[in-house]
């Protein structure tokens, strides 16, 4: 009867130990997934002959801030957008993820242009998808 309850225990404890495991690992991929942290920023680029019209929607981090975008060009073919964030000072803030939209217009070659980004200095993953303008 001694050894039934001794394994029994054993069972509780490690069961509770894998358990807490994997709540901490699964709660914080959802948390991530949440946030937006795992994702990339989408960028839709409507193409026209050596024209990108970029827009997409950025994360910031309050309810004050704006975005602003700029696009430098890096070397022929790779261009960075600078994602840069300002405080409106007539607003309310309240320090929560807040989405705000973006367009910017790069002239460029139509194919083989490769897009980086950061937001405030800090790299940002981005993803972007062409849709041929009509």
């Amino acid at each position: 009867m001694g050894d039934v309850i001794r394994h029994l225990v054993w069972f509780f404890m490690v069961s509770s130990a894998v358990a807490y495991v994997t709540f901490l690992v699964i709660g914080s991929a959802i948390h991530a997934d949440a946030s937006g942290a795992r994702g990339a920023v989408v960028i839709r680029d409507e193409l026209a002959r050596g024209v990108h019209h970029l827009s997409g929607m950025i994360m910031v981090p309050s309810t004050c801030d704006q975005v602003t975008v700029r696009g430098d060009k890096v070397d022929a073919f790779t261009y960075h957008l600078t994602f840069s964030t300002w405080e409106e000072p007539s607003v309310a803030c309240s320090h929560e993820d807040t989405p705000r939209a973006f367009r910017a217009t790069i002239f460029a070659p139509s194919v083989g242009v490769d897009f980086n980004a950061t937001l405030d200095d800090i790299i940002l993953p981005i993803a972007v998808y062409p849709a041929v303008k009509e």
